[in-house]
């Protein structure tokens, strides 16, 4: 059937092809006839265009040069104007374009085949022109069973398309349509009535995809009564959506139809293939007519909800929504993404907001959700709506819903639209909800990964769209609550023009106090009483607040270097709490600058320290040395929590130096770097095995530690550099932070599959005087290596580090201050 359309479908037809070698050609003879009404109904002469491709044998005449062996165009030309002309009214271009081809096969003998059109162009206000498209084959008179009528550029307003801005307005669509008509019958084709009722459905109508559309319209023509007599003829249907991409003159699809196969279309109520919708800011009418089945109550389904607050104590909000979301016995909390701070978008003169996402299962149907969504906005947490997009103590809007099948769920009502007809536009909801989902999870309604709707925002670079990943910090005393901040944007290589994000904001430093007789490189330096360590710390943090605005302190009572024997949780109790709790009642310290932190790996230490005023807690082994640890960082959320990567103990790390195979094995189902498929890239694979293996490593405490509680908005992370790494592996390591930072991975367990992604995740890196600096400068001497350290250190936020520990905090101040004017343009 399609192969048999295609033949009237060009102007070099497969039959013509297997059988003639020569044609000649008439194109667009013009002349003027009645066609039956035109454009106004009335019975006026309307030019009209005769194309003629007229398969013969013309060798004769090439070889004698001998026009009489040949078909004459002049005078075919002459004769078929005359034809025309004899006739006051045609009725129509079908009856024209028929009478043409009898004419032209009966009066020239050296015609084999014919392939005409007879297109008019004043036949139908809508279209450009109505054509006739005919073949004949003087030896196979009934190969073609039928002849088609072509409409052209049927230009109409219609609802369709996926995105905001195309829910919000009606847009051009140019239809071409090809009818059959049989041969059987010399009634033609009842073009005017297709045409109305085309042009009543689409205006009318409402749809996602042109696919769709093409697909309807082509139902509604062949419910017609004269193509129910011929089920068997082909319809073709052409959909261009003319403004979808500015560079092209339309996109589109089309497809071929018999009635017969789309028999049942006859039967569907109109008002479940479309819905009659002025659209409006205020009306977002999306499609919704497949796929919307959910699942009894008693099945869990899933959720995404975004969260939002710009009023008050924005992170205590978000807090307390998430705490009463997870009080309700149909509700499960899986995953929190971290928070972003945002400029205010559409009404402009407010605070910023900050923002999430949030992963959940849930017995509810979606309406029924939306129905606890607001009673937390509104009744618990008392929120106040003046106005749209205005100001708010917490919004939570869900974002998109699945059945128990893992399915989307389509909702459209005039309260509630699922997916989220506004999420496509906006970073503050497709940053943190990216962090949730696999790079491969495709859109509901766009079909396209919703990662690359992420990207193509951040390519246009609107200052709006520009966000700060949040890292809580406790708000200590009647202080303003307090965040590290790190700004990401997109960048634009100049060599390679290639897109990627880099972090902005200044590097944070991280001061080494190492309260401790025996660590590696400054052992009993700071090992004194509290008076003299007090004035260490004062010493060290003005050293660091002339550069840069905030200093991190981290405290450490146990050394961790390999092999060392550690001190007991006592005495590492012993040497750091009351140290702790000194810097923190010191007036002389600037507290709202200072950012304290305790390096260990033992739960109580860490449980302790907080009571007494950190706001960090480094733990060297990610949680894997203490199994306790997780849940006192779990129970204190505006904690930071950084995740180390190491292997093994303090005795047997440096033993553990073969990264050969991953420590997940074949758990690992599927692995993506820069939101690109990586199990294909062999080359990529060979180069980042150290780095992947640190990954994945790093993710499965991860996931431990967010099944215990932790928010991933606590987690900074570490790769562990001189823990279980060879020197060429920790200059490896810093060489790759950039895959590190965008690397994800899918890991199935037995009951489960799980998502790990390390984007948007802080990095620090600790080379301060380790061993592998001094392999390289030759420096025995720990305390010899700052100078190279400061190196290493530029090297590092160059690599993409937003975080560096150092023992020499007044000069690697300089060496971060430098390196931040260099690579991230701050100064």
């Amino acid at each position: 059937m399609s192969r048999l359309f295609s033949t009237v479908n060009s102007a070099r037809h497969s039959v013509s092809l297997s059988s003639m070698k020569d044609y000649v050609h008439i194109k667009k003879l013009e002349m003027n006839t009645v066609l039956g009404p035109d454009s106004w109904n009335q019975l006026m002469p309307q030019k009209c265009l005769l194309s003629l491709d007229m398969g013969t044998d013309f060798s004769r005449s090439a070889a004698t040069d001998d026009l009489k062996y040949s078909l004459n165009y002049a005078v075919i030309s002459r004769d078929l104007t005359n034809f025309v002309s004899r006739r006051k009214n045609w009725g129509s271009v079908s009856n024209l374009a028929k009478s043409v081809s009898q004419f032209v096969m009966s009066k020239y003998s050296g015609v084999e085949f014919l392939n005409l059109e007879v297109q008019a162009d004043t036949t139908h206000i809508r279209s450009d022109h109505i054509s006739c498209l005919i073949q004949r084959e003087r030896q196979n008179p009934e190969l073609q069973k039928f002849d088609v009528v072509k409409i052209s550029n049927l230009k109409m307003l219609t609802l369709i398309g996926v995105f905001t801005f195309e829910r919000l307005r009606k847009q051009y669509v140019t239809l071409d349509i090809k009818l059959p008509w049989s041969k059987k019958v010399e009634v033609v084709p009842p073009v005017q009535n297709v045409i109305d009722e085309v042009v009543k459905f689409v205006e009318g109508s409402n749809f996602k995809t042109v696919e769709a559309l093409a697909e309807s319209i082509s139902g509604i023509i062949a419910r017609n009564e004269y193509f129910q007599k011929f089920p068997e003829l082909p319809i073709v249907v052409k959909v261009l959506k003319l403004n979808a991409i500015t560079a092209t003159e339309g996109v589109g699809v089309s497809c071929i139809r018999e009635p017969r196969e789309i028999e049942t279309v006859k039967d569907v109520n109109s008002k479940q293939l479309y819905s009659n919708h002025e659209s409006s800011d205020t009306n977002f009418d999306l499609p919704s007519i497949q796929n919307t089945y959910v699942d009894e109550k008693d099945t869990w389904k899933r959720a995404f909800l975004a969260f939002g607050s710009n009023i008050g104590d924005r992170f205590k909000h978000i807090q307390m929504a998430l705490k009463l979301l997870s009080r309700e016995k149909t509700v499960k909390l899986l995953n929190i993404s971290s928070v972003f701070e945002s400029e205010p978008m559409y009404f402009k003169d407010q605070t910023p907001f900050m923002n999430g996402c949030v992963e959940l299962k849930t017995l509810l149907t979606p309406r029924e959700l939306l129905k606890i969504c607001k009673k937390i906005e509104y009744e618990e947490l008392q929120r106040v709506k003046h106005f749209d997009n205005g100001p708010r103590t917490i919004d939570l809007d869900i974002i998109m819903y699945l059945n128990s099948a893992g399915e989307d769920i389509l909702v459209n009502e005039y309260d509630l639209n699922i997916p989220h007809p506004r999420m496509l536009e906006r970073t503050f909801v497709l940053e943190p909800l990216c962090e949730l989902i696999s790079p491969c999870y495709l859109h509901p309604v766009t079909a396209e990964p919703i990662v690359d709707h992420l990207k193509q925002i951040y390519e246009k670079q609107h200052d709006e769209d520009a966000l700060w990943k949040l890292v809580p910090l406790p708000d200590r005393s009647s202080r303003q609550p307090r965040f590290l901040k790190f700004k990401t944007i997109t960048s634009i290589d100049e060599l390679t023009g290639e897109a990627k994000r880099i972090t902005i904001s200044p590097t944070y430093i991280m001061g080494i106090f190492n309260a401790t007789p025996d660590s590696f490189s400054d052992g009993g330096e700071h090992f004194a009483d509290i008076q003299s360590q007090l004035n260490d710390v004062i010493a060290m943090c003005k050293e660091a607040l002339n550069l840069h605005e905030n200093v991190i302190i981290d405290v450490g009572g146990c050394s961790t270097r390999p092999n060392s024997i550690q001190a007991s949780e006592a005495e590492e109790i012993q040497r750091t709490i009351p140290l702790i709790k000194a810097i923190r009642e010191n007036s002389d310290l600037p507290q709202e600058k200072l950012i304290l932190s305790i390096d260990t790996y033992r739960s109580k230490v860490a449980k302790e320290a907080i009571v007494a005023g950190v706001d960090i807690v480094n733990d060297i082994s990610g949680g894997s040395f203490d199994n306790d640890m997780f849940g006192v960082i779990a129970e204190n959320p505006e904690i930071c929590y950084i995740m180390s990567h190491t292997r093994g103990d303090i005795s047997t790390m440096n033993k553990l130096i073969h990264y050969e195979d991953s420590a997940l094995g074949d758990r690992i189902q599927q692995e993506f770097v820069n939101n690109t498929d990586i199990q294909h890239l062999e080359t990529l694979k060979d180069t980042t095995t150290l780095v992947r293996n640190i990954g994945q490593e790093i993710g499965e405490r991860y996931i431990r530690a967010i099944g215990d509680g932790v928010k991933r908005w606590q987690i900074i992370m570490d790769p562990g550099l001189g823990f279980a790494k060879n020197w060429k592996q920790n200059l490896q390591i810093i060489r790759q932070i950039p895959i590190l930072k965008n690397y994800s991975f899918i890991v199935e367990s037995k009951d489960s599959q799980a998502y790990v992604n390390l984007r948007n995740i802080p990095i620090l890196l600790g080379p301060s005087r380790k061993k592998f600096i001094g392999h390289i400068t030759k420096d025995v001497d720990a305390k010899q290596r700052d100078f190279a350290t400061g190196a290493v250190v530029a090297s590092c936020i160059g690599f993409g580090s937003d975080m560096v520990r150092v023992h020499d905090v007044k000069n690697c101040s300089k060496s971060i201050k430098v390196a931040d004017a260099i690579y991230k343009g701050s100064e």
